[in-house]
C-alpha cells in the first residue's frame, strides 16, 4: 500500500469522540449507572428530529464510553420513553431522518445514525441553532 494514501484510511467503527462530545454536551448529560439521558434546559428548545438525533448519538457515546447498554440501536417505542416525546411526534422524525438518509434501520426496526452521517448531524444541530436565534 501506498504510505501516502495510509492518512485517507479510517475504521467505520470508530466514532470521533470529540465531535460526538460536542454535539452532545450542550443538551444533555449521561447516567452512567442507568444509561439514561438527563436533558439540560437548552433540550426543550430543540425540535424533535434532532432530540431523536441526539439521543441516538448519546447511545453510540455510551456504547463506546462502555456503559452498560446493550447496543446504540433503539427502536422508536424506546426512543419514545427515554425522550419523553410523543408517538404522533417520533415517528414521523424518525421517518424524516430516515428518508433523509441521516439515519438506517436495522432488521429489527432499530433506529442509529450510522459513523458516517456524524458530521451531517452536527451540520443539522448547527442549522437548527441558527433558526432559533
Amino acid at each position: 500500500m501506498n504510505d501516502e494514501l495510509e492518512s485517507l484510511l479510517v475504521s467505520g467503527k470508530e466514532i470521533d469522540k470529540k465531535l460526538v462530545a460536542e454535539m452532545l454536551e450542550p443538551y444533555i448529560r449521561i447516567d452512567r449507572e442507568t444509561c439514561d439521558i438527563r436533558p439540560l434546559s437548552s433540550w426543550s428548545d430543540l425540535k424533535a428530529n434532532i432530540k431523536v438525533l441526539l439521543y441516538l448519538i448519546a447511545r453510540k457515546a455510551m456504547v463506546a464510553l462502555g456503559l452498560p447498554l446493550p447496543e446504540e440501536r433503539a427502536s422508536a417505542t424506546e426512543i419514545m420513553q427515554k425522550t419523553g416525546m410523543k408517538k404522533g411526534t417520533v415517528n414521523p422524525a424518525l421517518r424524516y431522518l430516515f428518508e433523509d438518509r441521516v439515519l438506517e434501520q436495522s432488521e429489527d426496526r432499530k433506529y442509529y445514525v450510522p459513523n458516517h452521517a456524524i458530521e451531517k448531524v452536527k451540520t443539522m444541530i448547527n442549522e437548527a441553532n441558527r433558526q432559533s436565534k
